[in-house]
């Protein structure tokens, strides 16, 4: 029993011998830690709240669009642009701008609003998409070569059946009436039954004379 005790004494000894000499170390390491644990939160926070507010800013921006105050529009384009480019509601607030410039008949700002955008974004599928905007704004505008060359440039398969119908425009733009056709049956082929389009892209076969013969991939 006595060697026991002792046994026990002196691992007691031992252990707080260690725990003088290693004392500093683990607690440093302890606050260390709970630094970083908490330092993860409030960035997540962070995040969080830049996101609510790129949101909120965008939703006020789309409000003075339909207000046609186009000089709170502008200004909050112009926020969204400097402070949350980081967020995919930079690009969204250029594209709701471009339209209502388009709507207003000022192509050119438009097409300005929407490359100035789509050199910020580093987001494929908002660039693909402003892109596709660009295309038709400049095959509205004559300018049907530049659309196609756009239109090829979309990488991965984005939007398939809006770029193979916007090709189909700019084909048909250029007088190349049977490569518009070919076009149209594509973007048949790609777009789902539902889409709201669809019907639009039947009508367009039709005047050309062409019966739609594609069905939408399953």
């Amino acid at each position: 029993m006595a060697l026991e005790l002792m046994d026990e004494h002196e691992q007691g000894e031992k252990v707080r011998a260690w725990l003088r000499q290693n004392g500093g170390a683990i607690i440093g390491g302890v606050a260390i830690g709970l630094a970083l644990i908490f330092g993860y939160q409030w960035w997540e926070r962070s995040k969080v709240e830049h996101k609510l507010t790129a949101a909120s800013t965008y939703q006020a921006l789309a409000d003075a669009v339909e207000a046609k105050d186009d000089a709170t529009a502008n200004t909050l384009a112009a926020e969204l642009t400097d402070k949350f480019a980081d967020t995919p509601y930079a690009a969204l607030a250029a594209m709701r701008l471009a339209g209502a410039r388009m709507q207003a008949g000022n192509a050119a700002d438009a097409a300005s609003t929407l490359e100035k955008a789509r050199g910020a974004s580093d987001d494929a599928a908002l660039q693909a998409l402003m892109d596709l905007r660009l295309a038709r704004i400049e095959i509205g505008e004559g300018k049907a070569e530049g659309a196609l060359k756009r239109l090829d440039g979309i990488k991965d398969g984005a939007f398939p059946g809006l770029v193979a119908e916007a090709r189909g425009d700019a084909l048909f733009a250029l007088g190349r009436s049977d490569d518009a056709k070919t076009a149209y049956q594509d973007a048949l082929t790609a777009l789902d039954t539902g889409a709201p389009n669809r019907m639009l892209v039947e009508m367009k076969l039709a005047d050309l004379g062409a019966a739609p013969t594609a069905q939408p991939e399953v």
